[in-house]
């Protein structure tokens, strides 16, 4: 069997940059993807802005103005552009859909027409994402098929009654209601005790003395190796959720390293957070700060939280993800 996966983005990269910098969640989770077709016995092209034709982990990457369209794969997947399945050959078509594109965008990328003639599959990450793609945008189907996490975050070694510093982070690399989140710490969270930290995405808002005075701190953007390290030594993920979260990787990442997540469920995060199990969902700004400051003063609290989660760590692996791919695609 055969997978093509094309990328429209401006970004070149393959399986080598995996633990850099500048990789979205989306590019991470198909190279993971493809690189665990590979194992299963597929041969999988991955074709984006590479300049240079290379081979990583089994899976040949290369430019996509380079694609041949006299070999017929078994499935092309593109990534959120049906525009791209003018590029290739293939059986069964997918659209892996990293927005929720309304039905406005839908038009204004002008991606009716090749809908209409490659009749392509949308897979969609999450139900949240799956209720709000609308018919008219999926109109040959649509099938859900989460991500996970890559499998350093599970494969880490870590001390289960490690208790970190009094402090928290927002890792989300945009600014997603993180104003909200800064106004609740410092009016709610913060006052309950001057030892709380709060660190948080630099280059996402003006960084004033306000901030500093609240214990409001600019956390390092590292590789992947680096962030599992870092997440370690947090004792909460406070993020509200955003309406445009359709699957909220950040937070999948966490709650693998045993790190809970406090928000307020908006988007994606009602389902990746389980209330009391993986972190809690908050009602309003006081039960988000409660729960902060619980999980921050109250060190057995902490500690009965983190063992809960470690049970689910093994949940949803790339060899499960990628079985429900190819049963549903491949599968005679």
């Amino acid at each position: 069997m055969k997978v093509i996966i094309i990328d429209n983005s401006d970004l070149s990269y393959s399986g080598d940059d995996i633990n850099g910098k500048t990789l979205r969640g989306t590019e991470a989770s198909l190279i993971l993807l493809s690189e665990q077709f590979y194992k299963m016995g597929i041969h999988v092209d991955f074709c984006n802005c590479i300049n240079m034709k290379k081979k990583v982990n089994g899976v040949t990457y290369f430019n996509k103005r380079k694609i041949d369209k006299k070999i017929i794969y078994d499935l092309a997947i593109v990534i959120s552009d049906a525009n791209l399945f003018y590029l290739v050959s293939s059986i069964k078509k997918a659209v892996f859909s990293n927005s929720n594109q309304p039905i406005e965008k839908f038009i204004r990328k002008k991606q009716l027409i090749p809908f209409l003639k490659f009749k392509p599959v949308v897979i969609t990450l999450c139900d949240y994402q799956f209720q709000k793609r609308s018919f008219f945008t999926s109109f040959y189907g649509k099938k859900t098929i989460p991500i996970t996490v890559d499998p350093k975050f599970l494969d880490v070694d870590f001390d289960i009654d490690h208790l970190p510093e009094k402090k928290v982070i927002y890792n989300i690399r945009s600014n997603r209601n993180l104003d909200h989140l800064i106004k609740i710490w410092i009016e709610k969270i913060y006052p309950a005790n001057n030892e709380f930290k709060l660190f948080i995405t630099p280059n996402l808002i003006k960084y004033t003395d306000k901030l500093k005075q609240n214990n409001i701190f600019l956390r390092n953007i590292g590789t992947r190796s680096e962030m599992i390290n870092e997440l370690k030594d947090y004792r909460a993920l406070t993020y509200l959720g955003h309406k445009s979260d359709i699957f909220t990787l950040t937070a999948e990442e966490a709650i693998k390293l045993c790190l809970p997540v406090v928000t307020f469920g908006i988007g994606s995060l009602k389902e990746r957070v389980t209330h009391d199990e993986t972190g809690f969902l908050a009602k309003n700004e006081q039960e988000f700060a409660d729960y902060t400051i619980k999980l921050l003063n109250d060190d057995n609290f902490y500690l009965a939280l983190k063992k809960k989660m470690k049970r689910k760590r093994n949940e949803n692996n790339w060899d499960y993800i990628a079985n429900i791919w190819v049963k549903y695609f491949l599968d005679e």
